[in-house]
């Protein structure tokens, strides 16, 4: 049922991307309602998906790859309505709705490996995965802020802008939008890898603090927290802070994809014997 589910999700959101970019590219002023109907219908679907498979597990359903970028497309989904209720960007549905998409296709190709570990159920990993997923969707929205406002500070510098400047919003709205993804974003991230620690040491046997990918986190983190100082005192804006925001979030994708396939008791795949 819970893959049957996602799958109709996928179908809709696929719906909605071929829906959602005639309505960029014709400069309408907001989203069609078959797009925007489309899209939340599929929110809907993958949402219960995800309810099902926890209730089979008793636990969250994030339990490799797939599952986790399941996980993260709907929330992202989610993110992207009440953006959109808030700032009407019909650009930010050219960004978001095809890469939910496209990350639900994957996370629906092939059902991910379920752990029995009791370590799984515990109240601890729940905020910590929760929490990172957060943090990650209010990233995902810095980074759609910062190319904007990169595509739309080049395209007002030209002499002859081409109509991609008036499909998108303005550099205040790019900014606004940036600084309050990144408030929403960097507290999760830090709850989250406080969480993550105090589980890892009742969990984990042996050294675990050298794992690559709580060292790629806390880089990440390093990272964001100086785009907030930045930002917050002023000394960076514009281009810089944009530059350093994309950045960022191909380092929170490497950390969230890549480095979970060599990342030893932290990976999607750990050895269970890790585990009590």
């Amino acid at each position: 049922m819970p893959t049957i589910l996602l799958w109709l999700a996928v179908l809709l959101y696929g719906v909605g991307t071929l829906l959602t970019v005639p309505s960029v590219l014709r400069r309408r002023p907001a989203l069609s309602t078959l797009a925007l109907a489309a899209v939340g219908t599929g929110l809907l679907l993958h949402g219960a998906s995800l309810a099902v498979h926890t209730v089979e597990l008793h636990r969250l359903p994030i339990t490799d790859v797939r599952s986790a970028l399941s996980s993260f497309a709907f929330l992202a989904t989610v993110a992207f309505f009440l953006i959109y209720l808030r700032y009407r960007i019909i650009s930010l549905g050219f960004f978001m709705v095809p890469l939910v998409f496209l990350l639900s296709l994957i996370s629906a190709l092939q059902p991910g490996h379920s752990f029995d570990s009791p370590s799984f159920r515990s109240g601890w990993l729940l905020v910590h995965i929760s929490s990172i997923l957060l943090g990650y969707v209010g990233f995902l929205l810095t980074f759609v802020a910062a190319v904007m406002y990169l595509v739309q500070e080049r395209e007002l510098k030209a002499k002859r802008p081409r109509r991609l400047a008036f499909r998108l919003p303005s550099l205040e709205v790019c900014d606004e939008l940036y600084y309050r993804s990144l408030l929403f974003g960097l507290p999760f991230l830090t709850l989250g890898i406080l969480t993550g620690f105090v589980w890892a040491s009742r969990t984990w046997k042996g050294p675990w603090e050298l794992d690559p990918k709580i060292l790629a986190a806390m880089v990440t983190w390093v990272i964001y927290l100086i785009l907030f100082a930045t930002r917050v005192s002023g000394s960076w804006s514009g281009r810089r802070a944009a530059y350093l925001a994309v950045f960022g979030f191909a380092l929170v994708m490497v950390t969230f994809l890549g480095i979970s396939f060599v990342s030893g008791p932290h990976g999607y795949f750990p050895n269970l014997s890790n585990f009590p």
